[in-house]
């Protein structure tokens, strides 16, 4: 679940110097093993929370123990996987106190006052103790201004306490965040030195053993904990993730005052749903329901994958409860979903124009990958509860638009039967008697 924010050429080089947390050693002398692979072809959908592959941490054991348990979870071998997450925990908790108690005592010495802020600075202060500035000045010219570099360099010297240890830690970090987190500042160092302490990717797969085992009140503890360690992911939007799998704990717990409040997190997090943007959504509806599905689809977009599920649960729970509301959540989601799709089509045709719904579906139905996809993102339910919610708030035509184009298109069952029933049901309400 997460991602290096440096070139895997880097990282590898850092490996070099931040063995030593993990090992336990004075020095490293891993390589770089040969030319990197080519990276094979994508899937031609792109799945809504698309994580890449990651080069192995050997300077961080923590990585290694958090995909090894993936992997177990993933064999069903849940209570082992259990186990290696919290190893995981444990080994990334200990590696990056060790980091803070280096840098604390780099900002403890008498250089760090006159250093201020800046960590370049510091570094020349703290060399000064075991290089001459010439000395100083030929490793500066042969990094080449790369700080990274720089601290490679030096650490070659075998420099002394407390700069090793700022090197080893800063190193170590840059590894994990890369340096643009980092800057020339010496509290940014420390904030992610403590921040990197936390492990919520494998706090988040502990919840999800908990749950595996039927144990929801620890499933929910952890869901919540992983939660609050959000600002130590590496990919922000994974708290989107670990919200998703807490409603669903409360879902299934029957809180349904918590589990709307946790997916109202969610969407409210998006562009769509931002406040600035209410307008834009009463365009929105009013366009869907004024004007046609067809309509709507050309003129609006939702681009955000991570709250589609949010935003489906929530028009199904605000349906349910007869509440109007339900059904800018429905057409957003609805959007989102057909708007991956367009764009997936695109890569094949990229004259691909948006036609019509019944067009539309009928391409995705014939194409396996296509019908995976909105299987998966439930497409087919989120269409017949968005005519349904369009047909309470007096919008029929367009409910009609929706479900006579499912029909058409051969929805998978039971998705068609519902649409033509909720077609018969609407026709029926609607005729008038004889006179």
């Amino acid at each position: 679940m997460t991602i290096p924010k440096i070139a895997f050429a880097v990282a590898a080089a850092l490996v070099f110097s931040a063995a030593s947390y993990a090992e336990g050693q004075g020095s490293s002398s891993a390589k770089e093993g040969g030319a990197a692979k080519a990276v094979p072809p994508q899937p031609r959908i792109v799945e809504p929370y698309k994580k890449q592959g990651l080069p192995p941490r050997s300077s961080d054991p923590s990585w290694g123990m958090y995909q090894e348990g993936v992997e177990l979870f993933g064999k069903k071998r849940v209570g082992e996987a259990l186990d290696t997450f919290k190893k995981a925990v444990e080994a990334r908790s200990e590696l990056f106190s060790r980091c803070a108690s280096d840098v604390a005592a780099a900002l403890d010495s008498k250089e760090a006052k006159k250093a201020k802020d800046s960590f370049s600075e510091l570094v020349l202060l703290l060399a000064a103790r075991d290089l001459i500035r010439q000395d100083y000045d030929v490793i500066r010219t042969r990094a080449g201004g790369s700080i990274v570099d720089e601290m490679m360099l030096l650490r070659e010297t075998s420099p002394s306490a407390p700069l090793r240890g700022l090197i080893d830690a800063s190193l170590l970090v840059v590894e994990e965040r890369g340096m643009s987190r980092l800057g020339d500042s010496l509290k940014a160092l420390e904030k992610e030195v403590i921040l990197l302490g936390s492990y919520p990717e494998a706090e988040y797969w502990i919840g999800k053993a908990y749950l595996a085992e039927g144990e929801l009140r620890l499933a929910e503890l952890q869901f919540r904990r992983a939660c609050d360690m959000a600002e130590s992911l590496e990919l922000p939007e994974e708290r989107y993730e670990m919200l998703d799998a807490l409603a669903g704990v409360y879902k299934t717990k029957g809180d349904l005052k918590s589990y709307e409040t946790t997916l109202r997190e969610i969407a409210d997090a998006s562009e769509l749903f931002a406040a600035k943007d209410e307008y834009y959504r009463g365009s929105m509806e009013r366009t869907l329901g004024e004007r046609g599905f067809d309509k709507f689809m050309m003129l609006f977009r939702v681009e955000q994958a991570y709250p589609i599920r949010a935003y489906s649960e929530l028009g199904d729970l605000y349906l349910g409860e007869g509440r109007t509301i339900a059904t800018i959540y429905l057409a957003a989601a609805v959007d989102a979903i057909l708007s991956r799709s367009i764009n997936d089509m695109k890569i094949d045709e990229p004259d691909y124009a948006y036609v019509s719904l019944a067009d539309m579906l009928s391409r995705i139905l014939a194409d396996k990958e296509s019908t995976r996809f909105a299987a998966e993102m439930e497409l087919w339910k989120d269409l017949e509860l968005l005519g349904e919610s369009l047909a309470l708030s007096g919008y029929r035509e367009t409910a009609r638009e929706i479900w006579a184009s499912m029909t058409a298109a051969g929805a998978p069952q039971p998705w068609k039967r519902r649409a033509e029933e909720a077609f018969a049901r609407l026709a029926s309400a609607s005729r008038k008697p004889s006179p």
